[in-house]
């Protein structure tokens, strides 16, 4: 005889199905998070390549290159709060990828990363760069100020 768990047949197949849906559910977000995380590593290690001699290693605007410039480098971590408490994302993408000029650096002292991104030997290719200036994007808007 058969010891009663107390699910009928119908009952205990839908839960071994529903914690089946539930492990598989689990194992593949474990990619996500794992693309996730390297898409920030990378992030941080194109800001500290591309960003930090001038903007400085938290964004402040000190970085070791910012006193040889004409127009100090902004600071990164107030983006936000410059612009009536929302990050401006679109902008920030388009000052990185080069669309935007800054006027405060003058002629395009601001190199253009979105080419630089393009035809680095980090990422070949479009999306590898756009992935890449999202990356970049989304860690300045972990560095903004409450």
């Amino acid at each position: 005889m058969q010891p009663r768990s107390g699910f009928s047949g119908r009952s205990r197949a839908a839960a071994v199905a529903g914690a089946g849906l539930i492990a598989m559910l689990y194992a593949a977000s474990a990619p996500v998070l794992a693309a996730t995380e390297g898409a920030q590593q990378q992030a941080r290690r194109d800001y500290q390549k591309y960003c930090a001699s001038c903007h400085g290693p938290e964004g402040r605007g000190d970085g070791p290159v910012a006193q040889a410039m004409k127009a100090m480098p902004a600071d990164l971590t107030l983006l936000s709060m410059n612009n009536d408490g929302k990050y401006p994302a679109d902008k920030v993408r388009e000052i990185i990828d080069g669309r935007a000029d800054v006027k405060a650096h003058g002629p395009r002292a601001m190199p253009v990363w979105g080419k630089e991104f393009y035809v680095s030997a980090e990422g070949v290719g479009q999306r590898q760069a756009h992935d890449r200036i999202e990356g970049l994007t989304d860690y300045l808007q972990r560095m903004q100020k409450q």
